[in-house]
């Protein structure tokens, strides 16, 4: 699967917001829309439309852009619900992590999901993410994969 990762920036942003999540999926994430709306230069993340083979917008993901101890974060993984289960989000993910591995003093990337979002446990984990216990009584689980040492 190719897919190519292209910073939204704030001149297209309204191209980017009809992306829509699955019903099942709403539940853990926020509006499209409420993400972008954050992003920018200045903002502790970038967003990156997800763009097939094709050019065509099948998603968009959300990374950190500033370092803390070592580590970046993965904030937003969204694949429309039409493209769902055609191994985008895996793509994504993995370009995502390239993407990262190669900013300064990157040593590892984390993410955060719901404890009952067992789809985006299982891609975690095949691509290596280790999980653990956020202590929280939120339901959140933080996944980190060393990528150096």
């Amino acid at each position: 699967m190719n897919v190519t990762l292209r910073e939204i920036d704030r001149h297209h942003k309204e191209e980017y917001m009809d992306a829509d999540v699955s019903e099942e999926l709403e539940r853990f994430m926020s509006r499209n829309l409420d993400s972008l709306a954050g992003a920018g230069p200045d903002a502790e993340y970038a967003s990156y439309a997800i763009m097939n083979a094709d050019g065509k917008l099948v998603g968009f993901i959300m990374v950190g852009q500033r370092a803390q101890n070592g580590s970046y974060w993965l904030s937003k993984l969204m694949i429309d619900a039409c493209e769902r289960r055609k191994g985008y989000g895996t793509a994504a993910m993995q370009a995502a992590i390239q993407l990262l591995r190669n900013m300064p003093g990157c040593t590892s990337v984390q993410v955060s999901y719901q404890r009952s979002n067992v789809g985006a446990a299982a891609m975690l984990q095949r691509l290596g993410f280790v999980a653990g216990d956020t202590g929280s009584d939120t339901g959140s689980v933080t996944a980190v994969l060393r990528v150096c040492d």
